[in-house]
């Protein structure tokens, strides 16, 4: 057991390795990550094989906080949903760090690029294995700094700079709710403990707090509401949920190996991972239930549209993984956490070949779009029209007749089947126009009218060579399509009784219930759906090809909506951006430079006028003529000691002793010295004395 330590530490391990080596390792910096990356992916396949065997298991490895009733243990769990957790990211992550090797091979920052996404790996490794809390959060923080030092990567773009800001700045305010979803938890059940935590929320469901008691106030409310909607704000910003969104699009200025590996094995999965280790928890909460499912459903399908107008592959893929990561979201909050990580481990390894084959996908069609000719005849595009129909009518029997067939079921909330079916149809229909726009912007070579928003066309001229598709390879892509899935029916069930014991969810089965969403008239009625979306696309492709009709002006105000992303960023910009660095400068302005600057000064004036005056009044005036006068006063005595005693003690000596004259000069002139010596000795006695009495005054 204790060999799984190393899942996490190796990447750790490895990125420590290539900070120290600094410059040292050159451009050879992968030969650390790529095989501590991939020992962990070994070490994770038989954790995984442990776990299918023995069933769950936990490493305690040392305490490494406590204080009265705080314990915090470094300690790791590993189940069912961890083990498919470590696959996805140590497996991706694998192939990124190769895919890295070559593709900034060069770069200046080679060797620091290698030892942050080995870090990033790290973080999201240790964030699936953590069994507390405060691990959990450290990881979660660690993830977000990675990030922002990978977008930031090629720092001599201001684009990637700003990029990144924005990324940590949004995560960081998602962080905050986050950070009091733990403090609120810790509250409620004393501990940090995760499975502590999920064994103990059934109990607490009567359990009240009073939020404001610090105040004086009485505000009852039940954590176990507000806990699951404040871990689902950070999860918001991980996984770029409305309105936390805007970051994601902005970090494709990072390198091809970030995207990917951001996209698809860790970051945004953060999110819906939360959601599912947490789920005992938050299915006690119809109210953040209904807020995960609503805020899941409108990300999308808002960002399902707005990839439909965006003209950059990469920014398309980046809202196709914010819809994506919308329909997890959207699962868990109608109660199929089963559905949501079989659809997450689906969509994190077909996301990852998106994005690392995107470049030379670009470069393919741009070199045969050298050899462009002339727009072909409108006879000779029926068949690339009827290929995109035939595309089209795969969605349908994939959603409702293939592998998802089990998923509409799977749960027991009735909602559940409402909400996968009407997000089912919507996907049916929107899938439907992308596919239709991807083969024709692929393969046909057509002058496309865009309208700004002040209402003027700007065309666009695509040259593409013609291509005809042959209607044999669609028809074997179609039937192959339909053996895949059935073999992933097969698949799921296995999948869905793997999971289950990870994941509790009320009434749920593991699945049948297929023959009502396999009968002929839904199969009919989700085929009449994708035919509108067919129609419906090529009606704008119609319009597209005609320059700017007034009918086609008037239409296209929603097109310009979706094209700019409903004003987010505007909006951002103007109400938050804007306000927030005017109120910086009007605080630096008035509070820092007119108050606390002045207010400075004046301390500083004010104390150098007062040592000033102790120094006139109470030093010169006072000390000094103290101690003058006490010097005159221990010269005056020591005067009047020496004529009255000393004097009449010489003179009684040499009278008693019958000394001549001649002896009594030597004698004289030593007592002389004699009584210097006395009143210097008197002087400083009396300095004491009056230091020690100027102290105890003071």
């Amino acid at each position: 057991m204790a060999l799984f330590v190393l899942i996490p530490l190796l990447p750790l391990c490895a990125s420590v390795l290539l900070v120290l080596g600094g410059r040292w390792w050159g451009e050879y910096g992968h030969r650390i990550g790529i095989p501590a990356i991939w020992l962990s992916f070994g070490l994770s396949v038989l954790a995984f094989l442990e776990v299918l065997n023995n069933g769950p298991f936990s490493l305690s490895l040392y305490r490494f906080f406590q204080s009265g009733s705080l314990v915090v243990d470094i300690n790791l769990f590993v189940d069912q949903l961890t083990v498919l957790l470590l696959l996805l990211v140590t497996g991706v992550s694998g192939i990124v760090h190769v895919y890295s090797s070559r593709y900034m091979i060069g770069d200046p920052g080679y060797n620091r690029f290698c030892a942050v996404i080995a870090l990033f790996t790290f973080s999201m490794v240790l964030l699936v294995m953590s069994g507390n809390l405060l691990m959990l959060l450290i990881s979660w923080e660690v993830m977000g700094l990675c990030s922002y030092l990978l977008i930031s990567h090629w720092s001599q773009r201001t684009a990637a700079c700003r990029a990144a800001t924005k990324a940590f700045l949004v995560n960081a305010v998602a962080d905050v709710g986050f950070s009091f979803g733990i403090i609120l938890t810790f509250v409620t059940f004393g501990t940090l403990d995760i499975q502590t935590i999920l064994a103990q929320a059934e109990g607490m469901q009567d359990h009240t707090i009073n939020m404001m008691g610090w105040l004086g106030w009485d505000l009852q409310i039940q954590p176990l509401t507000l806990i699951p909607l404040l871990f689902f704000i950070g999860a918001m910003g991980k996984s770029a949920q409305i309105p936390f969104h805007v970051w994601l699009p902005y970090a494709m200025e990072a390198p091809t190996p970030v995207s990917a590996l951001i996209h698809a094995a860790t970051m945004v999965n953060a999110g819906p991972f939360l959601l599912v280790r947490l789920s005992p928890l938050i299915v006690l909460s119809p109210i953040a239930m209904t807020v995960i499912a609503i805020v899941g459903a409108t990300t999308a399908l808002f960002a399902g549209l707005v990839s439909l107008t965006q003209s950059d592959i990469k920014k398309i893929l980046a809202y196709s993984t914010i819809s994506q990561i919308g329909f997890m979201i959207m699962a868990c909050g109608l109660g199929a956490f089963v559905v949501a990580i079989f659809h997450l481990l689906a969509h994190g390894c077909y996301k990852a070949f998106f994005f690392l084959s995107t470049g030379n996908t670009l470069q393919s069609v741009q070199s045969a779009r050298g050899h462009g000719e002339t727009h072909p005849a409108s006879r000779g595009m029926w068949p690339l029209y009827g290929g995109a129909f035939l595309l089209a009518c795969l969605p349908p029997f994939i959603l409702f007749s293939g592998p998802y067939e089990a998923l509409w079921s799977v749960t027991g909330f009735p909602s559940a089947t409402i909400g996968f079916w009407i997000m089912g149809l919507v996907t049916v229909f929107v899938t439907s126009i992308y596919l239709f726009r991807s083969v024709t912007s692929l393969f046909v070579h057509a002058p496309r009218t865009y309208w700004t928003t002040t209402g003027q066309p700007a065309l666009e001229e695509r040259p593409v060579q013609p291509q005809f598709v042959d209607g044999s390879i669609l028809g074997g892509l179609f039937l192959a399509t339909i053996l895949l899935g059935w073999t992933l029916t097969l698949f799921w069930r296995w999948f869905a009784g793997f999971l289950a014991p990870a994941v509790i969810s009320p009434g749920a089965s593991l699945g049948g219930g297929g023959a009502e969403a396999g009968s002929l008239i839904w199969i009919a009625m989700t085929l009449g759906v994708a035919f509108a979306g067919w129609v419906v696309a090529f009606s704008m492709h119609l319009r597209s090809r005609r320059e700017g009709t007034a009918s086609g002006r008037k239409k296209t105000w929603l097109y310009v909506l979706f094209w700019n992303k409903f004003y987010f960023d505007e909006i951002y910009d103007a109400y938050v951006v804007t306000p927030t660095i005017q109120l910086a400068h009007w605080l630096w302005r008035v509070i820092d430079m007119r108050l606390i600057d002045r207010a400075i000064h004046s301390i500083a004036s004010s104390s150098v006028l007062f040592a000033r005056w102790l120094w006139k009044i109470v030093d010169i005036k006072g000390i000094d003529r103290l101690v003058v006068g006490i010097g005159q006063q221990s010269v005056g005595l020591s005067r009047w000691l020496w004529q009255v005693v000393g004097v009449g003690w010489l003179e009684q000596k040499a009278e008693q002793e019958g000394s001549q004259a001649d002896v009594a000069g030597p004698f004289l002139e030593e007592a002389e010295v004699r009584t210097i010596q006395h009143q210097l000795l008197v002087m400083i006695l009396w300095l004491v004395l009056a230091t020690g009495t100027l102290y105890l005054l003071v």
